[in-house]
């Protein structure tokens, strides 16, 4: 199995790694679709618009009640203070959300390599991997390849899974969470399945 974590090739995962890889709740089916370019660029820009709004909007409130509770000689310098603040944050958002969407056309061709094609019905169950109604039993599939990104804490440090090659006798399979309806479980699950077959689910 190789292993990539934020792009670089990385040593074959310990079993103190593994565990930090971000657990997605178990199901025992899961079903989704191939999204389109078009659809999975809007589906990532939009997610962080929409948590930078409630982040910049908690931000605009903690201000005004900021202001509104100064003393009245204090009430001017710290309302203005409090303007900028809001100001620069919206503006270090927008330039956060530029550079994702700038990040996402990057790296989109190469995502795309190997993904079924768009509506592609995909999903995973107890037989195996579904693909446009094919079923690659589990016992017939093996890693070839899983993608981590990594993050990093004072105390912990995790894993989410970016995407996963499962090869075997029938074909191959590629799962990118951001490219698939139910992305994050599906790949999660496939993940689980596969590490709880043990060595011989990694080549």
């Amino acid at each position: 199995m190789r292993v990539l974590i934020d792009g670089k090739v990385h040593e074959p995962l310990s079993p103190a790694e593994e565990q930090d890889v971000r657990q997605f709740r178990a199901e025992e089916s899961v079903e989704g679709s191939v999204l389109s370019a078009d659809q999975a660029g809007r589906a990532q820009v939009g997610q962080a618009r929409l948590l930078f709004m409630i982040l910049w909007a908690v931000t605009a409130i903690v201000a005004a009640v900021m202001a509104s509770l100064a003393e009245p000689a204090d009430q001017a310098t710290v309302l203005v203070g409090a303007v900028l603040i809001v100001g620069a944050l919206g503006a270090f958002f927008a330039i956060v959300l530029w550079r994702r969407k700038r990040r996402w056309q990057r790296d989109l061709a190469r995502r795309l390599e190997g993904v079924a094609p768009a509506d592609t019905a995909i999903g995973v169950t107890a037989a195996g991997v579904a693909v446009a109604g094919h079923i690659f039993p589990w016992s017939t599939l093996a890693i070839e390849q899983v993608e981590l990104a990594k993050f990093s804490s004072r105390y912990r440090t995790m894993f989410t899974l970016e995407r996963l090659t499962l090869v075997g006798a029938g074909g191959v399979v590629v799962l990118d969470p951001a490219l698939m309806r139910n992305g994050h479980l599906i790949i999660g699950n496939a993940w689980r399945r596969m590490r709880l077959a043990g060595p011989a689910g990694s080549v």
